[in-house]
Order: C-alpha cells, then structure tokens, then sequence
C-alpha cells in the first residue's frame, strides 16, 4: 500500500488523540473530588441522568406489553394450574366435611348402643326410598345374609324409625312409623298410659289410648311399651304436640310430633336382640 501525506496525517492526529486521552485519565485518577474533570462529569451525569429516567418511563409500557405478550402462554398455563389447584383443594375441603359429618353421625349411634347395653344392634345405611312418599318405606343395605329378619326394630339415637316388613339377602325393606299402616305399641312416660301408635304419611303420628278415660298432657313423651313384641320397650317415639278432649262417641285425639328427623336419615341402626316375638300389628 503506498505511503500518502493523507495517512501520515491521520496517523499523527491518532497519536494525539491517544496521548491527550492518556493525559485526561492520569490527570482524572490524580485531582481529588473537585478537580475539574470531575466536575464536568459530575455535570454531564446530572444532565443526563433525568433525560435517561424520562426515557425509560416513556418505553416502559412498551417494553412491558412486548414481555407480556411473549410471557401471554406461561401465564395462561400457570393460571391453569392455579386453578386446578384451588378446585383440588375446594374438593378436599368438601371431602373433609363429608367425612367429620359421616363421623359424627357414627359417634351418635355409637353412643346410643352404649346407652343401650341390652340391645345387640347392627349399623345400616338407607340406599332407597318410596317412590310415592318418603314417610313411608325405606330401603337398608343389610339383610337376611347379615343376620337381619322381619320386624326387627331400626333406630337412630334420636328414637324409633320403624321395623323391618321384608329381608333379602343383602337389602331389607323397612316401614317407617310415619307409614299409615304402622301400628306400635306406646307407653306415655308421666302418666305411663298405654295406646296404640299409628302412621298417617305425615310428620306426625296419632295416638290411640287404651284407656279414653286416661290423662294425657301436652308435651309429654310418648316411648315403645313393648307389648305385641314388635318392638323393644323404652325406645322414644316422640312428643305430644296436641290432645283433643274426648266427645261423646268419639275417642280422643291424640298427635305425636316423631323425635326422628326423617328427611335426614341417611345410617340407621337394626335391633337384632332381642328379636321380635311376633308381628301383632300386620302392616296393611
């Protein structure tokens, strides 16, 4: 390459630069805080620093949406995943007190068969219902294979449900007390009156005494009495809630409110022992 007066010309002006350069940094790391190099830069940061800062907050938002536009399938997948685990987590709080309810519903007829040490019994859950009224029959899932047999007595802690009309194998059907063709004998607790309990497909039950000349008061507890050997004695049926005096040629009227809270049966208890003695009050 031939050696021109033009490159020898930059080559000095370089050589310059370079020394001058030099010059400025031994000068720069030499004077103290106010020299006058660091002034200038001190000024040269002052203006431009605010410059710089309006600058990022003007591109600011462009920056962030072209992020958020790239970051638009993660955080779609990531809201995904929270939700899915906010339901898992909704799942288990509902598993969990479907199970403390189940548990505390056992606990209740664990308790009674405590308190009722003379009654061999066995748990059951309600699998059917009448079709045409609730009040009526219910279906178990044990049956004969368990040890179950017509009119066994079924309870809850709250009192009498009814007595077992048909068994099967694996399933029994029970009538409900509520049913207008139960019949079972009762006991009134204070006034120990004796009658004859009947259903009416309703939430109450009637009362027909023995005795149409007896005392009864509103309020008072009505229990099994055991005679006709259908069921147990000392089981609570319910409560009086309302007693018409007697008209001539009329017997008197007598409405039991059930302790049972039917609608909410769900496990039952079978009386096994003692077992009934006979089916005195046929079911129509």
């Amino acid at each position: 390459m031939p050696y021109t007066p033009q490159s020898r010309r930059n080559r000095i002006v370089l050589i310059i630069i370079i020394i001058l350069l030099i010059a400025l940094i031994t000068m720069y790391v030499r004077e103290g805080d106010s020299g006058p190099l660091h002034k200038v830069q001190q000024f040269a940061v002052d203006t431009i620093s605010p410059i710089g800062s309006g600058l990022a907050r003007l591109f600011r938002p462009i920056k962030n949406g072209i992020s958020d536009l790239f970051h638009l399938p993660s955080l779609a997948r990531e809201k995904r995943e929270l939700q899915e685990q906010v339901d898992e987590l909704k799942r288990g709080s509902i598993e969990a007190r479907a199970l403390e309810a189940e548990n505390e519903k056992l606990k209740k007829l664990l308790k009674w068969t405590e308190e009722h040490p003379k009654y061999d019994t066995l748990a059951a859950e309600i699998v059917g219902r009448s079709p045409d009224n609730w009040l009526r029959v219910m279906v178990l899932n044990k049956g004969s294979s368990h040890g179950v047999k017509k009119y066994m007595s079924v309870v809850t802690e709250r009192g009498l449900v009814g007595r077992v009309i048909s068994v099967g194998s694996r399933s029994s059907v029970v009538q409900l007390v509520t049913d207008s063709g139960s019949g079972v004998g009762g006991r009134l607790l204070d006034s120990r009156e004796l009658g004859i309990v009947e259903g009416k497909n309703q939430e109450i039950l009637s009362l027909e005494l023995m005795n149409q000349e007896g005392k009864v008061d509103k309020g008072e507890v009505l229990m099994t009495s055991g005679l006709g050997g259908t069921c147990p004695p000392g089981i609570p049926i319910g409560k009086v809630t309302k007693v018409e005096d007697q008209v001539k040629g009329l017997t008197k009227k007598i409405e039991v409110k059930p302790f049972v809270q039917f609608s909410r049966l769900d496990q039952v208890l079978v009386v096994m022992s003692p077992e009934p003695e006979t089916g005195i009050f046929e079911e129509e």
